[in-house]
């Protein structure tokens, strides 16, 4: 799916285009939030899509934007933490060796790239700093998770997408 945008709100539903063509709106986003107007998901189709075969293109969008907004929507001290699982996995670590004293602070982790591709590096100081960004991260991917299920859910029958507007 792509976004199409000037829409003013969601506009879900399945539309004839032509002859042989078909069209999917779903959602509605901004890439600002002051935007006056954001954007629609859309998708075309040289048929008429099954109920099964729109939920699977709209699931694929929603864990797609889940994904992004995983791997790059947490910030923290007014930087963006690029979250992979191998930042977890070290946060993990550094947090139980500091806790065992197999490590000492200052300790410096990126916390992924900024724009030009430079590492974004943080000096931790502390173990409340450090289980801070932990914690930070845990609660951002449990939310995202959450937001994730809950728009899968909201599809429910698909009954918006059964009748061609």
């Amino acid at each position: 799916m792509e976004k199409r945008y000037g829409a003013p709100g969601p506009q879900n539903g399945l539309e004839k285009i032509g002859t042989k063509k078909w069209a999917v709106f779903y959602g509605f986003g901004k890439d600002s939030e002051d935007a006056e107007t954001g954007y629609n998901w859309y998708q075309t189709y040289d048929h008429r899509p099954s109920l099964d075969e729109i939920k699977a293109d709209i699931v694929a969008v929603i864990k797609a934007e889940s994904d992004l907004k995983l791997r790059y929507g947490y910030k923290w001290n007014g930087m963006t933490v690029e979250y992979s699982e191998a930042l977890k996995t070290d946060l993990t670590g550094m947090l139980v060796a500091i806790q065992g004293g197999m490590m000492q602070f200052p300790v410096e982790v990126n916390l992924g790239s900024q724009s030009d591709g430079t590492p974004q590096v943080y000096p931790f100081s502390s173990l409340e700093e450090l289980g801070a960004v932990a914690a930070g991260i845990a609660a951002h991917r449990a939310q995202v998770s959450k937001e994730e299920w809950a728009a899968i859910q909201a599809l429910g029958d698909m009954e918006e997408y059964s009748e061609i507007q």
